[in-house]
């Protein structure tokens, strides 16, 4: 039921011009947990219905765009730069008990690769238009990114 909730609010703020809220930040919204699983599935579901993310497309955001967290897009952003993983957690500000759980939601999405601290391969197609870039904006208590 939390993944439909988690669906629904997301269509709500998508419908709202410049809102990009993630996956993860509508989590938090409704106080759901951190959920990675329930990310990965959400994913899924907007890679196979492209047609959910219709509005949000002309401003070049992906599934990708809205199921990275920050902090994971932050690391993404290092190992395309070529730092070494300790220096890409650094940046993203993960903590090393975390670090495991955002080098699997880097994999998952096809960005890192499964054998090693290196890009996977056709990773490209997840830098198209927003790709690893955000900007997030807190008013009044919602938190969303904007393109």
């Amino acid at each position: 039921m939390a993944t439909n909730d988690v669906l629904e609010f997301l269509d709500e703020r998508w419908k709202k011009p410049l809102d990009i809220t993630t996956i993860g930040q509508a989590q938090a919204a409704l106080e759901l947990p951190h959920d990675d699983d329930q990310r990965q599935r959400l994913y899924e579901h907007l890679e196979s219905n492209p047609g959910r993310l219709a509005e949000k497309v002309r401003f070049g955001v992906s599934a990708a765009t809205v199921t990275l967290t920050n902090q994971e897009k932050l690391a993404g952003r290092a190992l395309l730069l070529g730092r070494n993983e300790e220096q890409a957690r650094d940046l993203a500000s993960v903590e090393p008990d975390q670090w495991e759980a955002a080098k699997q939601m880097l994999t998952r999405i096809g960005l890192l690769s499964t054998d090693g601290w290196r890009p996977a391969a056709r990773h490209e197609r997840l830098l198209d238009g927003v790709g690893l870039l955000f900007h997030t904006v807190r008013t009044g208590g919602d938190v969303f990114n904007v393109p």
